[in-house]
């Protein structure tokens, strides 16, 4: 056979395949009224709003006078008789849209059947629904899926309603699968025997339909297990998760008949565990009898350890800090010597060197600059003099001990004085004292 032949074949048996599921699309029986009703009732929330004494039900839209004064909590509607959550809102629309899918089989096929549905309520007015069938997953037993759908626009509920339903490509750059839609799954479910098999029967326990059957179908290594032994919590955990960090655990659990309430918990209850070096096979702490009980002791206990832990490293630190400052103080007296008692001073300004660290700490809390932070006072090639004027600090120099040149001369928050060019002339007027010391 030619290869010319073979993929004219291939071509030839996509599309029967494509075909065939066009046309088993197309004998799917249309949504029920019961399933409507169904949907109508779950998939929006019934509310009635309350604007001062007036009333209104997001169901039928009608308005009534409520004289009880009540701002919370649940009422009937006295024309409907429907039961709604009381919000105090000046609104007069509701508008609410999510999908609500039907989980159906046709031949070999396992088949999720998404329709898009709307709600539309205005106060005094009739509350409009709508409802269109926008997307279909035909799945088989070995993974292989195709997606019929209508065209979509933009975004997640962008359809155009008035396309036929075409064969899609399932996926682009962001998403492997992005016509997996959770929303609200009709509770009567028809499953291939596998699935049965595999644990499924009409609950999807939280979980997106497509995800969990992909999951039972060999995709997943423990959903079957969680799902057959009622371990739902944790089975929601994994799904999302992906992954089980104890996986020991859950059969544990499952031979002690010991129920995991909440996946999310548990999994940092083991974590936890593993903290405190307690031992994850043993029924005793792997089965608490009060799991949050049991967290929150294991938890408090951890946060107890680490806040000793952090008092005793940042005692540490301490000391380290003023082992330190010891020695960069022995090392500033050292090099400070030949210039203490300095003084270099005009009719207005007198200008000192800063003699300690405690004095570089008030200068640079007085200055609002970076002299002490910056610790200039480790800087072996530097001498920092204060300049006051009739006793207030006006500038800092910077005198470079190498070159014996100013380096900087700065006033509060790094600007200049009225008295820089001054400061500066006085300190470079009395350089040669500076350098006969400094080479003393």
């Amino acid at each position: 056979m030619s290869s010319a032949s073979y993929h004219f074949l291939i071509f030839d048996y996509e599309t029967k395949n494509r075909t065939g599921k066009a046309e088993l699309s197309s004998k799917l029986p249309a949504i029920t009224e019961a399933q409507i009703r169904w949907g109508k009732k779950h998939c929006f929330p019934h509310n009635a709003y309350k604007c001062k004494d007036e009333m209104w039900c997001s169901d039928c839209g009608k308005m009534w006078v409520d004289t009880t004064g009540q701002k919370y909590g649940s009422i009937y509607c006295p024309y409907c008789g429907e039961k709604l959550e009381v919000h105090v809102s000046r609104k007069a629309k509701d508008q609410n849209y999510d999908y609500l899918t039907i989980v159906t089989t046709s031949g070999d096929f396992q088949v999720l059947r998404h329709f898009y549905i709307g709600k539309y309520a205005r106060k005094n007015s009739d509350t409009h629904y709508f409802i269109d069938e926008v997307c279909q997953k035909w799945i088989t037993a070995d993974r292989k899926e195709t997606v019929i759908a209508k065209a979509m626009n933009t975004g997640y509920r962008g359809w155009l309603h008035g396309t036929d339903m075409s064969i899609k490509q399932d996926g682009n750059i962001y998403y492997s699968h992005s016509y997996d839609f959770g929303g609200y799954v009709y509770p009567k479910v028809k499953v291939l025997p596998i699935l049965r098999r595999n644990g499924l029967r009409s609950s999807f326990h939280g979980i997106t339909p497509a995800i969990l059957i992909r999951a039972l179908l060999g995709d997943s290594k423990y959903a079957e297990m969680l799902l057959k032994t009622k371990q739902y919590s944790m089975l929601d955990f994994y799904m999302h998760r992906g992954c089980l960090s104890h996986p020991w655990t859950v059969n544990i659990c499952n031979r002690n008949g010991y129920i995991i309430k909440d996946g999310s918990m548990y999994d940092d209850y083991l974590h936890l565990l593993d903290y405190f070096h307690l031992d994850t096979h043993n029924a005793y702490y792997v089965c608490p009898k009060n799991l949050k009980k049991a967290h929150d002791e294991l938890l408090e206990r951890k946060r107890r350890k680490e806040a000793k832990e952090r008092a005793e490293a940042d005692r540490k630190a301490r000391i380290a800090r003023m082992n330190r400052m010891k020695v960069d103080i022995l090392s500033f007296i050292r090099k400070i010597q030949p210039f203490l008692g300095m003084v270099i001073k005009d009719e207005d300004i007198v200008i000192r060197p800063l003699e300690s660290v405690t004095e570089f700490y008030q200068e640079g809390k007085a200055m609002h600059h970076c002299v002490y932070e910056r610790e200039y006072y480790k800087r072996n090639d530097c001498l920092i003099l204060s300049a006051k004027v009739n006793g207030k600090r006006m500038e800092t120099v910077e005198v470079n001990l190498k070159t014996f040149k100013i380096i900087q001369s700065r006033a509060v928050c790094n600007k200049m004085s009225q008295y820089h060019d001054q400061i500066i002339d006085l300190v470079k007027r009395n350089m040669n004292q500076i350098k006969r010391r400094a080479v003393a």
